[in-house]
């Protein structure tokens, strides 16, 4: 009796259509092929456009709906955008002036359209990511910050390619 209302379970749970991730259902099928194209970058912070990019064709990658290409010749749709702003912020302080924790913000602009037609698919002029960390070196914090700016490439950019897959 237990095994068959087990099976139930997961034939409702897994039958109903309900899914985990969003997978762009409302994106044309024709559209496999995306090229990520260099993003800009309006801040004062040398190579963050370069690692929103790469953070944008490994998520590509994981998320299986699309195939990254290397070539815009080859590409039925194409990622580009803007990196904003890039600020950081003292979270918390040792016993000196010098910050032991600090937060991260970066706010970008992305566009998702079709290369032939030009016709938007998605597109976001807000998308904020924040990351925390801890300066473990505070007279050398760079290492940390250069750190904390990949992982606040890689979950900012999971956050727009899942509001893209949505079409939030």
């Amino acid at each position: 009796m237990k095994s068959w209302l087990i099976g139930l379970s997961c034939l409702l749970l897994f039958g109903c259509g309900y899914g985990f991730a969003p997978q762009g259902e409302y994106i044309d099928k024709r559209i496999r092929n995306v090229y990520v194209d260099s993003f800009g970058n309006k801040t004062a912070e040398s190579e963050v456009e370069n690692l929103i990019r790469t953070a944008f064709i490994n998520q590509i990658i994981q998320g299986g709906r699309f195939k990254a290409v290397p070539d815009i010749e080859k590409a039925d749709a194409i990622i580009s955008g803007n990196v904003l702003n890039l600020n950081t912020a003292a979270l918390s302080y040792q016993s000196t002036v010098l910050a032991a924790e600090e937060r991260m913000t970066a706010i970008l602009e992305v566009d998702f359209r079709e290369k032939e037609t030009g016709k938007m698919i998605w597109s976001s002029r807000n998308i904020v990511g924040t990351n925390d960390y801890k300066l473990q070196d505070v007279n050398n914090p760079r290492p940390a910050r250069r750190e904390a700016m990949s992982k606040l490439a890689r979950d900012t950019v999971e956050n727009a390619y899942n509001l893209m897959m949505s079409d939030f």
